[in-house]
């Protein structure tokens, strides 16, 4: 599949019509009913991300893995949805809104993995993605759209540090179930090469697919953390932690501001 083709883009909009019509059925109706809607949209996800050995046939017979569980960050944000929805802080919904939002639209966009691969060879695993990524994109969008949640301009240095968070959720995670021998592609390797051939969001180490970005990211970091030590290898997460908090957090004050610009201008003009 090519960047920008017929087949990319429709797959794209799919999920934007879905999420317009979504909101069109939704904006005029009940509270409760708005509540019961994102909630099930949230749910569906979850079950559909920890079944999926049971559901998609690339994993059918692999049984319950780390990749049913909170591996990456779209995996964290699928299973805490509904929980954060439901109970989540002003913290946790102003990082899963924009963070989900983002991440949700951002992969379907660029889903790199596929470009360069035939349609006819993309399967299930394609669909997959495009579901749990989409449901993950309309779920967090919605609270936005309806306001079930609306950001505070303030807050935006909230978002950068629950990645972060988010993040240590993870190491932690792929630790203990690559401990318990649930990643099928671990047997026979050091632990440490098995969170770097899994290496969500570059967390443990850059990735050669992305050198340009490897450059603008150590650029904020600590020579010890960049592999410039006795061990010879990055610091899982610290080697890009400051850059990318930074990163985050003036994209995040964009879009906060833009979401919360009347009391921003009322800030603005009692300074």
């Amino acid at each position: 599949m090519a960047f920008g083709s017929l087949f990319h883009l429709g797959s794209v909009l799919l999920v934007l019509l879905a999420t317009a019509i979504i909101f069109l059925l939704l904006r005029n109706r009940s509270h409760k009913l708005q509540k019961i809607s994102i909630l099930t949209v949230m749910l569906l996800n979850t079950l559909q991300h920890l079944f999926k050995f049971l559901i998609y046939p690339p994993y059918y017979g692999t049984g319950f893995s780390i990749y049913s569980t909170a591996y990456n960050v779209c995996a964290v944000l699928i299973l805490s949805a509904p929980v954060v929805f439901l109970w989540g802080n002003r913290f946790w919904k102003n990082f899963l809104y924009f963070i989900g939002t983002v991440a949700g639209i951002g992969t379907t966009l660029f889903p790199y993995w596929v470009f360069g691969t035939p349609i006819a060879e993309l399967g299930w695993n394609y669909y997959r993605f495009y579901i749990c990524h989409g449901l993950l994109f309309v779920s967090c969008a919605l609270p936005l759209l309806l306001g079930f949640h609306r950001p505070r301009y303030q807050e935006f240095w909230q978002v950068g540090l629950g990645f972060l968070l988010t993040l240590c959720v993870i190491l932690v995670n792929n630790v203990i179930f690559m401990t318990v021998g649930l990643y099928p592609q671990g047997q026979g390797r050091a632990l440490y090469d098995q969170l770097l051939n899994i290496n969500p969001c570059m967390m443990i180490a850059p990735k050669e697919d992305f050198i340009w970005l490897k450059k603008i990211l150590e650029i904020g970091s600590a020579d010890v953390f960049l592999g410039n030590n006795p061990a010879g290898r990055y610091a899982p997460i610290l080697w890009y932690a400051v850059p990318v908090y930074v990163g985050i957090s003036l994209a995040s004050f964009g879009i906060f501001v833009l979401l919360d610009r009347k009391k921003f201008r009322e800030s603005m003009k009692k300074h």
